[in-house]
């Protein structure tokens, strides 16, 4: 025990305090205020360097325009201190001492810190105080942290030992650079769409796991303060940041929309325009498609393809519209996921009556349909269902595998961090391979969803 009996216990006591504190804020019974993922913002209302993330207008152009910057600025300059550090790593000739200076590094990622990783650190904040904590949380606070254990080295590097004098600037810049990329690649895939409906669900698995992480660290501060060799403070201080990088991979925040995203360029290829990513999530489920009885001899083809699939068929005169919206009504009371197949001049109410509505229709711009449907078909194919339901698993399929491998990298690598391994091997986790293998995860994310571009909907089932 490197601290004495009487600094061990106040830190002790000092720590299960703030574990109790936490909980209670953070789970108490009492519900905590919400608010919509996103605020609309009229077109002529100016956009804020940082609210980027947590506004969408209904002409999103500016507001992508200046994420665009903030995500140019931050990828460009931590570039600049990331990549001296990686080669002066391999090859420590090559690369002169002035350009991994820390006051050097700080000077370059301070502009990612406070421009660029502005909407992240006010998003994150405003949603910790809401007790409602997202990954915009967790990435503030551990480029916060990584960001003062570089000040702090640059301020007393001569009172540091030589192996804890790396400031890990580079850290800050890629948890800034990759979260400011996923909602980036968000707004070009689906700019005016809401948010895809898994995601909510990963967002309420965050409000768990950011408070978990964050007792992890403190309690991983602690262990390391009390049991750790000396310099315990310094040491402490790295392994805690450790477990707070490590714990935000910007590859939980992609994973659903950029799965979504490659699966709406997947069914544009195939005449299918997606309205809403809803009809995306739910078309894995259907259980009975309706077809419109005045267009059905037009769907005779996917009638027969359906009915090999477990899928029933059903006929309906969407002209008698009381009678539709009942029959549909009663299959969705009973259970069934319900798909409705017309051609677009049917009664909004038939089509809402629906749990996923398809028009067919022949256009040459499907998009600009004034046509209230989930889903769009054109030019008119009736066997668009089974293209809808066969994208809808593999989406969802696809989603699940991003979801499990950002979870398994988290299982794996927060044990690490923390430095389970060091009462056996001495070894601990760099906080800079944390860095790499979040972006190695990342890349992993993206190269599944990029699969989804190349999902086969034609064939046999």
């Amino acid at each position: 025990m490197s601290l004495n009996l009487f600094i061990a216990v106040a830190c002790v006591v000092a720590a299960i305090l703030l574990t109790i504190a936490t909980v209670r804020f953070f789970f108490s019974a009492r519900q905590p205020q919400t608010q919509a993922a996103f605020k609309d913002q009229p077109a002529e209302t100016h956009a804020s360097a940082g609210d980027t993330l947590r506004t969408r207008r209904s002409d999103n152009r500016e507001s992508i325009a200046l994420l665009t910057r903030q995500l140019v600025v931050s990828a460009i300059l931590t570039l600049l201190v990331l990549l001296p550090a990686l080669v002066r790593a391999l090859y420590p000739n090559v690369v002169p001492g002035w350009m991994v200076e820390p006051w050097v590094q700080a000077i370059i990622i301070t502009p990612v810190m406070f421009y660029s990783g502005a909407p992240i650190h006010i998003d994150g904040w405003d949603a910790l105080l809401r007790r409602m904590p997202n990954m915009n949380s967790l990435a503030s606070i551990g480029t916060i942290a990584a960001y003062a254990y570089g000040v702090l080295v640059c301020l007393f590097e001569s009172a540091m030992p030589q192996a804890m004098r790396e400031p890990y600037f580079e850290v800050t810049g890629v948890i800034i650079t990759l979260v400011l990329f996923a909602r980036w690649a968000v707004d070009m895939w689906l700019p005016h769409r809401p948010a895809f409906p898994l995601q909510e669900r990963v967002d309420r698995v965050s409000r768990v796991w950011v408070p978990i992480t964050i007792l992890i660290a403190l309690w991983t501060f602690i262990c390391w303060l009390i049991f750790g060799p000396q310099p315990s403070f310094a040491r402490a201080l790295l392994m805690g940041i450790s477990v707070l990088i490590i714990a935000c991979p910007a590859a939980l925040g992609w994973a659903a929309p950029l799965s979504a995203g490659a699966a709406l360029d997947d069914a544009q290829r195939y005449g299918l325009t997606v309205r809403t990513t809803s009809a995306l999530q739910q078309a894995k489920d259907t259980s009975v498609v309706f077809v419109s009885s005045a267009l059905a001899t037009r769907a005779e083809q996917a009638v027969a393809q359906l009915s090999g699939t477990g899928v029933a068929i059903a006929e309906v005169d969407a002209r008698r519209t009381d009678e539709a919206v009942r029959a549909l009504a009663e299959r969705r009371a009973n259970g069934a996921t319900v798909m409705f197949i017309g051609d677009g001049s049917e009664d909004v109410r038939v089509r809402d009556a629906a749990n996923i509505a398809v028009a067919c229709v022949t256009l040459d711009n499907p998009e600009a349909a004034p046509i209230h449907a989930d889903v769009i078909a054109a030019p008119a194919d009736y066997a668009c269902a089974l293209k809808l339901i066969r994208l809808s698993k593999a989406t969802m399929r696809n989603i699940r595998e991003n979801l499990w491998w950002a979870f398994i990298f988290n299982l794996v690598g927060i044990p690490l961090a923390a430095g389970v391994l060091y009462p056996f091997t001495g070894w601990v986790l760099n906080p800079m391979l944390a860095c790499v293998a979040m972006i190695l995860s990342s890349i992993c994310v993206v190269l599944n969803a990029v699969r989804l571009r190349h999902c086969k909907l034609d064939g046999a089932w």
